[in-house]
C-alpha cells in the first residue's frame, strides 16, 4: 500500500485509556489477559490488570483522533498544526500507526463513501 492509500485510512483504537492528570498524555490500557482462562488463574496474582503504556503528546495526539472519525490524513494535518517545527513529522506518524496497528492497539479501516455503497446495490 502506497502513503496515498495510507493516508485514507481511518484508525480505531482498541484499548481503553485515559490521561494523566498533568501533562495531559495519554495512558492505554492494556489488559494482561484476554483468554478466559488466563483471567481466571493468572489475573489474581497481578494487582492491575492492565499494562499501561504512557504516550509522547505527539502519540497522545494520535491515539486521541483514532476515533474512527478522523483518517490518517486528517490526523496528519492535526499534527503539523500542533508542531510546525518538528523534522519527519509524516515518517513518524506513519511508523507509528503501523506499529499500533501491528501490535493490534488499533486496527485500519477504509472509509466506504455513500456511493460505494450504492454501486453495490
Amino acid at each position: 500500500m502506497d502513503t496515498e492509500q495510507f493516508f485514507q485510512l481511518v484508525p480505531i483504537r482498541h484499548f481503553e485509556w485515559k490521561t494523566e492528570q498533568e501533562t495531559q498524555n495519554v495512558i492505554i490500557l492494556r489488559p494482561r489477559y484476554t483468554s478466559r482462562l488466563g483471567k481466571q488463574f493468572l489475573l489474581p496474582f497481578f494487582k492491575d490488570p492492565f499494562f499501561k503504556i504512557k504516550l509522547d503528546k505527539l502519540g497522545s495526539i494520535v491515539w486521541k483522533n483514532c476515533d474512527g472519525e478522523h483518517t490518517v490524513d486528517e490526523i496528519y494535518n492535526i499534527l503539523l498544526q500542533e508542531f510546525k517545527d518538528e523534522e519527519d513529522l509524516e515518517k513518524r506518524l506513519l511508523i507509528f500507526l503501523r506499529q499500533l496497528a501491528r501490535e493490534k492497539f488499533i486496527t485500519l479501516m477504509q472509509r466506504v463513501s455513500e456511493d460505494d455503497s450504492a454501486q453495490r446495490e
